[in-house]
């Protein structure tokens, strides 16, 4: 693939979420990044479980399994991947001790200490259990570097899609049905002014064609080939740029394995 008429550009960027268009590139290589992203960006999760006591009302399979779902963000560069055993930058311990005393009270996330000040829940409000008077939980948990393809929970993103990008092409901006389509349209796609109807946020077009449905001689959309959108939403242990760019790097990789594959 040739970089000659390549372009991307980065259509939105707020808290977790970015939408990158990219031009030139062929579909293909969109959703290997979007796959890749899911699967092949290392993240950091809750492995193992060592329960010291645990007499709230969940299994401790379940709750070992609640423990692992809670995104944890770190310095991805002091970890190592693939090691076990003692080696430093193995693993993380996150320890939690928590007991409901005088009445009924929720575990939440925030009250999990990490060995590690870097290494932290994403938010201290994620609820794990719940404790009537008496019931305690006390455990150690070990959090790993892990892939996406191995389990869900070191899944950085929360959404990763592809679709293409709209074309939208304003034909009769005065048609007597303009404002119908514009008004069968999500807000800000299309709009009407005092020169008629002209359109807005054109990368916000799902493609429903209900404007085109209603107003046909006032305006045309279609898809153009290698024209499309990758919409990433992390977690928050991982800035949706960065999962981006991570996958950019594993693809290269893959793909420099490939030629030397082949070439051998």
């Amino acid at each position: 693939m040739s970089d000659q008429g390549v372009k991307l550009q980065v259509l939105e960027e707020e808290g977790n979420g970015i939408k990158v268009r990219f031009q030139g590139v062929p579909l293909e290589y969109v959703n290997a990044l979007r796959r890749l992203a899911m699967t092949e960006v290392p993240s950091l999760a809750i492995d193992s479980v060592a329960i010291i006591e645990n007499s709230s009302p969940l299994y401790d399979e379940v709750l070992a399994h609640r423990l692992g779902l809670v995104p944890l963000k770190a310095d991805l560069s002091k970890l190592k991947e693939g090691c076990e055993g003692e080696d430093m930058g193995c693993h993380v311990l996150l320890v939690l001790d928590a007991e409901a005393r005088g009445q009924p009270r929720t575990v939440y996330s925030g009250e999990l200490i990490s060995e590690d000040p870097s290494v932290k829940p994403i938010s201290d409000e994620i609820p794990i259990a719940r404790l009537a008077p008496g019931q305690r939980i006390k455990l150690e948990a070990y959090a790993r570097l892990g892939r996406g393809r191995e389990h869900a929970k070191w899944q950085p993103v929360a959404v990763s899609v592809v679709k293409p990008y709209p074309h939208i092409e304003v034909r009769n901006p005065k048609s007597r049905c303009a404002r119908k389509a514009a008004e069968a349209c999500i807000p800000g796609v299309l709009k009407m002014g005092k020169g008629g109807l002209t359109v807005g946020d054109e990368y916000k077009c799902t493609l429903c064609m209900d404007c085109v449905k209603i107003c046909p001689e006032a305006l045309s959309v279609e898809e153009r080939v290698d024209d499309n959108i990758l919409y990433i939403e992390s977690v928050g242990a991982i800035p949706p740029r960065e999962i981006i760019h991570m996958a950019f790097q594993e693809l290269g990789r893959q793909l420099s394995e490939l030629g030397e594959a082949i070439k051998g």
